[in-house]
């Protein structure tokens, strides 16, 4: 035996909705023609429409021709009769397809029953444009069968095919949605199946009382219940309702009673009235579906996004803040409380996770974020937490809304001490030089262009020390002793280093001080006194000898802004002198300031080695 094909196999799908087509259009032929003419409301085109959109495009021929036959049988049964049936049939599935195609062409994301644009979409394609070709052929065909002029029988074509496609494609479509998605989308229409059969009769009762009473104008009664069916079901709910409606008009109508049949004016004109009316119900309701569809989903995704997000932040370790447009906290996750060193946090400011020196950087950082919604502001300050120094790192970014100004803030919080100590580890060591522990050239360039820019207000005193001769102490001795000499210079300059004097390595025996404030004055005094020491201090060699070493000094007081080259170039100088003069000395260049040259003191001493 052959394997049964699925339930959504193509064939299947053309079979189910071949039956549903053929049922619908025999019943809509033999009910809504009055006066021999078109129907009143045709909702086959929806039916076949919707069929075509499920279908791959491999199979639209298949189906086609199969609702050809079907719409060319129920014409011949209930209609115009077997001579005019397959020209109709003919023109009513190519209307279906012309309808799918152009809803397949312009909006290929298949959103015709989710947004607004969706609906609006689907009203103009399949209510509007798509009938428009086939109500001319239509037309012509029924002018051939019934008379009058074939621009009236295009009309009322036209109309009856667009409300009817816009009644019924609608409902064809959720339905086709619902059984699609499985079992559990049906099981929760049957749990509220109840409520719903009520909705239906309720919509039934108030159709039939404001259409086949004659005393009172009630036609607006039935868009309560329209309205509330919106509200409870949603989509399906309002496409269930305007049939129902539909149906319960059609019958007034055919059976001229009720409110239509005081309507002094010929059949026909009424059954147009009835078709816009109905169009009216289907704009007010549909589009209130689509919103309120709208409106639960967004609210669902808050209600998710809400539960992550909480989730978030009681297991995070950063403080999660949001803040009102003030920047007063208005929530704050648990980690907000370690943080901030407080209890409550809730209603303070923002500023109270940092020092009270830091809070017009926090007030700037919120403007700053309020200036360019969208954009993180960030900024990292140190705090003191539990006697211990910590470094807090704040991102914040303004909550963009439909005004002018920020509605709120949302923040983060995170203890960076960790990277932060890497940092500044790390820039210490940029900066540091790895045999002597001195700062390096760097450091020094950075200090000495930093005194710059404010020598004309502020002089300092620029030094060069260059030990003497230590090319021969490497090559006497190794390179190792040579470094161990080196370190223990590098020493002495620490011990004699103070807030005002700075002492780098500047390269190889070469060391530098910058001289500020009150050592400006003694510069002469604290080169003297570095000279003396490092030529006191007794080194010792791998074999346990001993030996020392000298140092020569150029000294320039410098009181202009210049560049580092040309301040360097002014101690270089009185270096170079000294070595000149024999070494082991102090020599001072002429001063570069506005008060013209200046002759230091000079001291000389011999150089000694000890073996």
């Amino acid at each position: 035996m052959g394997r049964a094909l699925p339930r959504t196999h193509p064939v299947w799908q053309i079979a189910l909705y071949g039956a549903i087509f053929f049922v619908v259009t025999s019943f809509t032929i033999f009910w809504t023609r009055f006066a021999g003419g078109l129907a009143l409301v045709w909702p086959g085109t929806a039916i076949a429409a919707a069929l075509f959109l499920s279908l791959p495009r491999s199979r639209h021929l298949m189906a086609a021709a199969v609702l050809v036959v079907l719409s060319t049988l129920a014409t011949s049964l209930f209609g115009f009769g077997h001579e005019w049936a397959f020209p109709l049939g003919l023109i009513n599935i190519f209307e279906a397809w012309f309808i799918a195609r152009l809803l397949l062409h312009f909006r290929p994301q298949r959103d015709y029953l989710d947004r607004e644009s969706g609906i609006v979409w689907l009203g103009f394609l399949a209510g509007l444009v798509g009938p428009l070709p086939s109500s001319v052929a239509g037309g012509i065909v029924v002018m051939q069968i019934v008379g009058g002029e074939w621009h009236d029988h295009a009309f009322s074509w036209a109309v009856a095919h667009g409300l009817g496609t816009l009644l019924v494609m609608p409902l064809v479509l959720l339905l086709g949605s619902a059984s699609r998605s499985g079992p559990q989308a049906l099981l929760k229409r049957r749990e509220r199946v109840a409520s719903f059969a009520g909705m239906v009769v309720l919509t039934i009762a108030i159709s039939l009382v404001a259409f086949l009473q004659s005393t009172l104008p009630l036609l607006f009664l039935p868009i309560v219940p329209l309205v509330l069916a919106s509200f409870r079901f949603g989509r399906f709910g309002a496409s269930i309702a305007v049939l129902t409606i539909s149906i319960a008009a059609a019958g007034s109508l055919g059976m001229d009673a009720g409110i239509l049949a005081e309507l002094a004016m010929p059949l026909w004109q009424k059954a147009l009235f009835l078709q816009f009316y109905l169009a009216g119900l289907l704009l007010i309701s549909f589009p209130l579906a689509v919103a309120l569809n709208q409106r639960e989903r967004v609210m669902q995704e808050l209600v998710d996004r809400e539960a992550m997000l909480r989730l978030i932040a009681d297991h995070s370790d950063d403080a999660l803040l949001h803040l009102d447009r003030h920047g007063t906290i208005r929530f704050a996750s648990p980690s907000s409380q370690r943080l901030s060193g407080l209890e409550e946090v809730m209603n303070l400011h923002l500023a109270v996770f940092f020092s009270d020196t830091d809070k017009e950087i926090v007030s700037a950082a919120l403007a700053a974020a309020a200036q360019h919604p969208g954009r993180t502001e960030i900024f990292e300050r140190s705090v003191v937490r539990g006697g211990q120094t910590i470094w807090l790192e704040a991102k914040l970014r303004a909550v963009e809304s439909s005004k002018q100004q920020p509605s709120a803030f949302v923040v983060t919080i995170r203890d960076v001490t960790e990277r932060k100590l890497e940092e500044l580890q790390a820039t210490l060591e940029a900066r540091t030089d790895a045999l002597t522990g001195l700062p390096n050239r760097r450091a020094f360039l950075d200090v000495l262009e930093g005194h710059l820019q404010s020598a004309h207000d502020h002089p300092f005193a620029l030094a060069l020390i260059d030990l003497d001769h230590f090319k021969r102490v490497n090559d006497t001795y190794g390179h190792t002793v040579g470094d161990m000499a080196l370190k223990q210079v590098a020493q002495i300059m620490r011990e004699a280093a103070t807030e005002n004097c700075f002492f780098a390595r500047v390269g190889g025996e070469e060391f530098g001080m910058v001289a500020v404030g009150p050592a400006l004055e003694t510069v002469s005094k604290v080169c003297e006194r570095l000279r003396l020491a490092i030529q006191r201090r007794v080194m010792t060699d791998s074999d346990g000898g001993t030996f020392s070493i000298t140092a020569s000094v150029g000294v320039a007081r410098i009181a202009e802004r210049c560049s580092s080259t040309m301040a360097l170039q002014a101690a270089d100088g009185p270096l170079y002198s000294a070595k000149a003069s024999g070494r082991n000395c102090l020599r001072h260049a002429q001063d570069i300031d506005r008060f013209g040259p200046r002759e230091g003191p000079v001291r000389k001493l011999p150089l000694t080695v000890v073996s």
